[in-house]
């Protein structure tokens, strides 16, 4: 017998009226037209200057392209670039592939990678996600060698920069210079696979582009905003949508149950616990940092929250990164060693630990930090969870100010040393500064080889694996829904292959 409890009718009806709603929003398949659920859009719309992270930014890697890419080994591979090669210290050469055009007929070639560096760093453009990466590598500039070469000078030397160039996406130059960069993030034109013909706010319509260097299997591809999770998992089984991302494990049997199945992608990240360490707590002294690592059992967690799919980290850093270290260990649980090292550091009866967290982040992520408050209660460990806004949290970042002993936290990169910008001394406002490290970081900055570099960035992980700056958790999975229409899918790290996606014919 189902009992209703107070109000559950009005839930239901406002369940019926959502799923209502969805499917006026969605409508039904179309035979020759791959629909994609997506949680957000890109928030630059078609700007090719951001949104660098799957899934949000796979519409834009649809109709662009980047001079590299990343395989699912982390390794730099090409792109609009078929090879390069460090020329001097600040010298880098690209040799571009030859016979691309953009979607409106303008040739790819040397000037078009020239245009596009001096529209990043000069004008508006320079204040992008992108702009801002170009400075950081201090890029002086690119020249044209001849119509397929281009030279790319920085005043830094760099042994990751062709890695780096996987971000620099190349958009017609001629549009952008007629249409300018806010008309243009309407009606971008790219040498991908897809063109787009319509560019909103909640939905991106696209058609083929036949003569694309990677020309696609279907002649239309839509990206559909559906922001909750619920929307996109019934998407797939109603087949209203054929793939769909930022599903949960749980998602797998109905889905699979309506004749779909599940893609399981890691993804380019780890989340971690970050310790606020700058101000005076328990969390200054390393075996305090240790005691929380120990006392968190998170293979537990990774079988319950991630279906097994990825276990814990050993490291702020993902195996497909540059220089990870595979002789690091995830830290054991074990509660006896953590109580001992609480008493060692003079806190036998734990402290208080107030956290920050931003609702509605990763699937899962308020049920995480419950249970790592329940596993770290068993030391006296009182953790508690704060919620914060979005917006007050990436003020802390930038302006200091903590309310809090530490807050959730992941990094998204293929080169570890970089996420040190924020996670050291360095940083203009830290959360942690640890100063025995920063001589192992520059070290590995001004490595003059990529094998140099490699080791080097072991050397840092592997210092702070013993003065941890927060709780290691676990690597980003992404659980994709696939519908059964989709015959040939392929996603790995932080690339949706969407040329490759084929459809049954109806």
């Amino acid at each position: 017998m189902l009992s209703v409890k107070p109000n559950s009718s009005r839930r239901l009806a406002m369940m019926a009226g959502a799923v209502l709603g969805y499917f006026v929003l969605v409508g039904a398949a179309v035979a020759d037209t791959i629909r994609i659920g997506l949680q957000n859009l890109p928030t630059g719309l078609g700007t090719p200057f951001g949104s660098f992270n799957i899934p949000t930014g796979a519409p834009l890697t649809a109709v662009f392209d980047a001079l590299t890419g990343i395989d699912e080994n982390g390794d730099t591979v090409p792109a609009l670039a078929e090879r390069w090669e460090q020329e001097s210290l600040t010298t880098w050469v690209f040799y571009l592939r030859k016979g691309v055009t953009f979607s409106n007929g303008e040739p790819f070639d040397a000037n078009a990678v020239v245009a596009v560096i001096e529209t990043l760093l000069s004008g508006p453009a320079s204040s992008t996600s992108l702009g801002t990466t170009l400075k950081r590598m201090t890029v002086k500039g690119a020249a044209a060698r001849d119509p397929h070469t281009v030279a790319m000078a920085t005043q830094k030397p760099d042994v990751l920069f062709a890695q780096y160039m996987r971000a620099l996406r190349i958009p017609a130059p001629g549009a952008m210079a007629e249409l300018g960069l806010d008309q243009f993030a309407l009606t971008p034109i790219g040498t991908g696979p897809y063109a787009a013909t319509d560019w909103g706010e909640s939905k991106i319509a696209m058609t083929a582009f036949t003569d694309s260097w990677r020309a696609p299997q279907e002649s239309n591809l839509e990206f559909i905003q559906l922001s909750d999770g619920a929307s996109r998992r019934q998407g797939v089984i109603s087949g209203s949508v054929d793939i769909a991302f930022a599903l949960a494990p749980e998602d797998a049997d109905p889905i699979e149950a309506a004749g779909g199945r599940m893609w399981v992608r890691n993804e380019p990240g780890v989340n971690f616990l970050a310790f606020v360490t700058v101000k005076e707590s328990p969390l200054q002294d390393v075996r305090v940092r240790q005691a929380l690592n120990h006392a968190v059992d998170k293979k537990r967690m990774t079988d319950i929250f991630m279906d097994g799919a990825i276990g814990p980290s050993s490291q702020i850093a993902h195996n497909m990164s540059y220089g990870y270290n595979d002789d690091l260990e995830p830290y054991t649980y074990d509660v006896e060693l953590a109580r001992t090292l609480l008493t060692e550091a003079g806190y036998p009866d734990g402290f208080d630990f107030p956290i920050l967290l931003v609702p509605g982040g990763s699937a899962n992520s308020q049920d995480w930090y419950l249970q790592i408050a329940s596993d770290l209660s068993q030391i006296g460990v009182r953790m508690e969870i704060r919620p914060t806004r979005l917006p007050n949290y990436f003020d802390y970042i930038y302006k200091g100010g903590w309310p809090s002993l530490g807050f959730a936290m992941s990094t998204y990169t293929f080169d570890p040393i970089a996420a040190y910008r924020i996670r050291s001394c360095s940083w203009q406002h830290p959360y942690h500064c640890d100063p025995s490290i920063m001589p192992l970081i520059e070290k590995a900055l001004v490595a003059l080889t990529p094998e140099a570099r490699k080791q080097r960035t072991r050397d840092v992980l592997a210092h702070e694996y013993a003065n941890p700056p927060g709780i290691f958790l676990w690597q980003n999975v992404s659980f994709e829904g696939l519908g059964p229409r989709v015959k040939t899918y392929w996603s790995g790290a932080d690339t949706v292959r969407v040329e490759e996606i084929d459809l049954t014919d109806p």
